[in-house]
């Protein structure tokens, strides 16, 4: 796993995600910190728990990808496509459909908004996993 770190134009992108990532560990810090516009303390216990969920992996995403470790490819893996599965799949729990806290429409449109982000990353990753070239070794 660690050779897809040898193929220079898939290094550059996972430094880009792994920009991303740390603007998304920021979010989830602001949204602790009660900056985003929701008293987080009385915010229901599920978006409280994905937010530190995915504050960790946003955070093992960068770590792991900015120094080259297999975790880091893992968790990018693994935080977009549980993200994916999590605002389709689960989309209405997330959401709080019914209550008091439920999303706005601006809302949810961010949540279809980081599914497609989540898709297009995972796919461009398997694209140059798979067809960029590697770093040629010299003589």
């Amino acid at each position: 796993m660690t050779r897809l770190y040898a193929k220079p134009l898939l290094r550059w992108y996972l430094l880009l995600v792994a920009a991303f990532y740390a603007y998304g560990a920021a979010v989830h810090v602001a949204n602790m910190a009660s900056l985003t516009g929701f008293d987080w303390m009385a915010a229901p216990r599920l978006w409280q728990a994905l937010d530190v969920a995915y504050l960790v992996l946003d955070v093992a995403v960068v770590a792991g990808l900015v120094l080259k470790r297999p975790f880091g490819l893992i968790a990018f893996i693994l935080a977009a496509a549980s993200q994916i599965v999590l605002y389709t799949v689960f989309r209405d729990a997330v959401a709080m459909t019914g209550t008091e806290f439920a999303l706005a429409p601006e809302q949810m449109a961010y949540l279809t908004t980081l599914v497609t982000f989540h898709v297009v990353t995972l796919a461009v990753f398997a694209l140059l996993a798979l067809f960029a070239p590697t770093r040629q070794q010299t003589a």
